[in-house]
């Protein structure tokens, strides 16, 4: 026979159930730059890098100077930097860059401000066909706040 406090516990544990299921309210996974390579390996990604592609991370850094005013992207870098880097090739990708597609157009902002970039983590060799840019390593749907 079921009583009253077990229908109501049942209850509450499904009705808990979808929060604790859902990927979109958990927290984006933070990660450093640096832990997107495998070093000994000729620059390959790391095991944590192809375990977190495809999912949203948090990557702390310094926005690049914008090449326009009006942009939907930036490059996010572990170091303030002075000029853009995606006009190389693959063969001489700064590993300490992340190439950043925003989900929206945020005002930009100074480049010797730390802040923290969120977005849905894409690795591998690929050019922007709207920008022509060369990356490894990009963060797309992104938006970004003051660390």
């Amino acid at each position: 026979m079921i009583t009253r406090r077990d229908f109501t516990t049942g209850l509450i544990s499904l009705a808990a159930l979808p929060l604790l299921t859902l990927p979109s309210l958990a927290a984006p996974t933070r990660i450093r730059m640096g832990s997107l390579y495998d070093y000994d390996n000729d620059m390959a990604f790391s095991d944590r890098a192809e375990e977190l592609a495809g999912t949203e991370v948090e990557i702390q850094g310094f926005m690049a100077p914008h090449l326009k005013v009006d942009s939907d992207f930036f490059i996010l870098s572990n170091q303030p930097v002075e000029s853009c880097p995606f006009c190389e090739s693959e063969d001489d990708w700064i590993d300490t860059i992340i190439f950043v597609v925003m989900r929206e157009r945020q005002e930009a902002i100074d480049p010797g401000t730390l802040i923290w970039t969120r977005g849905t983590l894409d690795i591998g060799p690929a050019t922007d066909e709207a920008t022509g840019f060369v990356s490894r390593v990009r963060l797309l749907n992104a938006d970004f706040y003051r660390a």
